[in-house]
């Protein structure tokens, strides 16, 4: 799938190399009102779609086909564009203890979070003011996210 960017809501780039846990965050993420770039197998794949529409976050999952996610990472820094890592067991660099780390099995909810945690919608402030909302476990859409943010 490509990104379909729509205006006023974010764009999440999805890395996974695998089909059938890639389409998961792909599915939750639109069902959150995202709009989803990927799921990108490969490391190449995912940075040459940065030069696209660029996503306003990202959902690496470390281990890609073809090698390690790190060079994506660092291109997605290098482009201030913020992003989580999916890392089971693998071992995460120390540059990247920053980063927001899921597990191989973690809560949808938790992926919801992240992207509306570094939100970067025109108009809307970095931290969301939806993240209460979301740490209550309410059912939260992110395209609930751009109206909050005029508020």
């Amino acid at each position: 799938m490509q990104a379909i960017g729509r205006e006023g809501y974010p764009v999440v780039l999805v890395a996974e190399p695998q089909a059938l846990p890639g389409m998961w965050p792909e599915d939750v993420l639109t069902g959150a009102g995202c709009a989803v770039s990927g799921p990108y197998g490969t490391c190449r794949e995912a940075a040459d779609s940065l030069d696209g529409t660029p996503p306003d976050f990202a959902v690496v999952s470390v281990d890609l086909n073809q090698g390690s996610c790190f060079p994506l990472a660092c291109a997605l820094r290098r482009r201030g564009v913020p992003f989580a890592l999916i890392s089971g067991n693998a071992r995460v660099p120390d540059a990247f203890a920053d980063v927001r780390l899921f597990d191989r099995l973690f809560d949808a909810r938790d992926m919801v979070s992240a992207v509306a945690a570094s939100c970067s919608v025109a108009g809307c402030p970095r931290t969301c003011p939806m993240l209460g909302r979301i740490a209550a476990g309410e059912e939260l859409a992110m395209d609930q996210c751009p109206t909050a943010c005029r508020a």
